[in-house]
């Protein structure tokens, strides 16, 4: 298992900008972080503010305007689009607001292909076990549309952690869900990220969930202008003007 003092994401001076009719419009400006090995980081901020453009910077989705990225021990921006691909394939797990199941597939195939896809051993010991770690081992066989969206959900993170990924992306993973089921799924979440020893950045509006993560940082006007960790984020009010 990887040291808990091994750095997974750094960041330094990025920005990302994109030609508009109006002229270059700046998206993300001078943005700075670092996240260890276990730790856990929320992006908060008003819908537009830029927080799902950096969690897709972060993950090699897209390339920074300006600065650097590493992730997982690679220089990002010397990475081409398949090097990229790669790395998420092997290092990288993410959890969409949406599940991103494919419907023609099992819980089982759809945790399965992901493994095939990246290359790694066992697919289907692996994704049986992870199947059973989110308590699914009764619904494998079952297609996306006999599952209520919680269980989806749980197939979604299954699949994620099947792979036992240095870094896990989440953007709104419970923005879908019901309150309770969300807690449900949240609580979830965070118990296998422990077990596992992940990195885990979470884009969310959610303050109660963020408030779960070590930090939590503010995106305001494509800036990071706030850093609360420990007590001082149970302090944390952020009124969401999305």
């Amino acid at each position: 298992m990887n040291s808990p003092d091994l750095t997974m994401i750094s960041c330094h001076s990025v920005g990302f900008s994109v030609d508009a009719p109006g002229g270059r419009l700046d998206i993300l400006k001078d943005i700075n972080l670092n996240l260890n090995q276990r730790e856990t980081l929320a992006i908060v901020g008003a819908s537009g503010s830029g927080k799902t453009t950096l969690l897709g910077l972060l993950a090699g989705l897209e390339r920074p305007t300006s600065g650097d990225i590493w992730l997982a021990g690679e220089h990002l921006n010397r990475l081409d689009e398949n090097e990229r691909a790669r790395l998420r394939r092997r290092r990288v797990g993410f959890v969409f607001q949406s599940f991103h199941l494919l419907p023609s597939l099992t819980a089982l195939e759809n945790v399965m292909l992901a493994l095939e896809i990246a290359g790694l051993d066992r697919p289907r010991h692996r994704a049986t076990t992870a199947l059973d770690q989110v308590g699914l081992s009764h619904r494998m066989d079952h297609y996306p549309r006999q599952m209520s969206g919680g269980e989806q959900q749980r197939v979604a993170i299954a699949r994620a952690f099947a792979g036992d990924p240095a870094v896990l992306f989440a953007d709104e993973p419970t923005g879908n869900l019901d309150r309770n089921t969300g807690e449900s799924v949240a609580r979830l979440l965070f118990d296998i990220h422990r077990e596992h020893g992940t990195a885990l950045v979470l884009v969310t509006h959610d303050l109660n969930l963020a408030r779960r993560c070590g930090r939590i940082e503010e995106i305001e006007d494509g800036r990071l202008v706030s850093g609360q960790t420990g007590p001082e984020r149970e302090k944390f009010r952020l009124v969401d003007k999305g």
